[in-house]
């Protein structure tokens, strides 16, 4: 395909696309609704299976905003779904999309103004100019928005996988070009506003839903630290990590009591009654914080040492700092599952497929802690 590319970046970004619509497609087959509203959202998920696909071979920008409307509009329309109530809830994050594909929309368009081709590889060759810086910061701006939204919804992860991708890709492009951009200063920022307002944005939170979105983003922002030290593997093997945890989280959320917006008391009990469960759902909080022997330890530690080769100490003192604030928030979620029962408290449903995926999100969680040679190998194909 004109446009993209098919090297090894393409096919381990590509695989993590497919091993996260497999578990979506599973999640949402298996929830308690209509049939009809089942087969909408499947076919929403599998046209933004196609729009996260292109995103991630995309080297083309013309391709990666066809990718970008095609990975972002279904998933908005499955994450609203019927109701009054469900789709006043999703106007909001509808338009705040429709505008952040606006921005990147109109950052190429300026990038192409500045430049006279579409090519990533052009733009390497470029040369620097406001109007040029303009567009390519606007097309980031675009970006970045879009993996701060709906992180709290279930099919964030399909959209923020393949974003975060194309901005990998997209970095690289310009920082190893005739006009090397440097990236270091705007990535570590960024990352480093992730992980300190999601730690704190945490801190107070007791909707379940929302303190997952929290500990995801702060997960991008750890990846965003990779590619400030120009560590492309580290940030690839955080986001294989991050697709891991966050299945796994969703899953366990799944597993709840149909409820409109679940909170920590509703966990109550939850150790008592489902025992198993509840040892996944701390594996997974212990990947989310970055406790040995598990993935997330050994990808912040990878980024870490990334950002130490790049001098950026500072950026390593500030996530240090988030983890423990990280820890405070997100901990909170596995203590509330050993609160004693209310008697108003119902059974969760034994919902047998999202708690498989729950355990065996946690075992890969595990295990790439324990033996992470096999993954730090195969990201090492990740080279642009």
């Amino acid at each position: 395909m004109t446009g993209a590319a098919w090297d090894g970046s393409s096919v381990f970004f590509g695989s993590l696309v497919a091993v996260v619509v497999a578990a979506l497609c599973s999640l949402a087959a298996t929830q308690p609704r209509s049939g009809g509203r089942r087969v909408r959202e499947l076919v929403l998920l599998m046209l933004s299976a196609i729009g996260a696909v292109v995103t991630v071979v995309a080297t083309d920008l013309v391709v990666l905003f066809g990718g970008l409307v095609l990975v972002t509009v279904p998933l908005y329309a499955a994450t609203g779904g019927r109701g009054t109530r469900a789709v006043e809830r999703a106007v909001p994050g509808f338009l705040l999309g429709a505008t952040a594909t606006a921005t990147a929309g109109y950052g190429i368009a300026l990038l192409y103004a500045s430049t006279g081709q579409t090519a990533y590889a052009g733009l390497g060759r470029a040369t620097a100019n406001p109007l040029y810086l303009a567009g390519l910061a606007l097309l980031c701006a675009g970006l970045v928005t879009h993996l701060a939204l709906g992180s709290a919804a279930r099919p964030s992860i399909l959209r923020n996988v393949a974003i975060a991708a194309a901005l990998i890709r997209l970095v690289a492009a310009t920082r190893n070009g005739d006009v090397a951009l440097d990236w270091e200063v705007t990535l570590a920022t960024l990352g480093a506003l992730a992980v300190v307002v999601a730690g704190l944005g945490a801190l107070t939170e007791r909707r379940i839903g929302r303190l997952v979105g929290w500990a995801l983003i702060s997960q991008l922002g750890y990846s965003a630290i990779g590619v400030a030290g120009s560590a492309a593997p580290a940030a690839a093997f955080s986001l294989a990590v991050y697709a891991a945890l966050g299945i796994g989280i969703f899953a366990f959320v799944a597993v709840l009591p149909e409820a409109d917006d679940p909170t920590l008391s509703d966990l109550a009990g939850l150790a008592r009654r489902r025992p198993v469960l509840v040892v996944g759902l701390g594996v997974l909080v212990a990947g989310l914080i970055g406790i040995p022997p598990t993935a997330g330890f050994i990808a912040r530690l990878s980024l870490f040492e990334a950002a130490v080769r790049a001098q950026l100490l500072w950026l390593v003192l500030v996530g240090a700092l988030a983890a423990v604030v990280g820890a405070a928030s997100y901990g909170r979620i596995v203590l509330a599952c050993f609160a004693p029962p209310r008697l108003d408290a119902v059974a969760p449903p034994r919902a047998r497929v999202a708690t498989a995926v729950v355990l065996l999100a946690a075992l890969a969680v595990l295990i790439v802690g324990v033996f992470p040679g096999p993954l730090l190998e195969l990201v090492q194909t990740v080279r642009f």
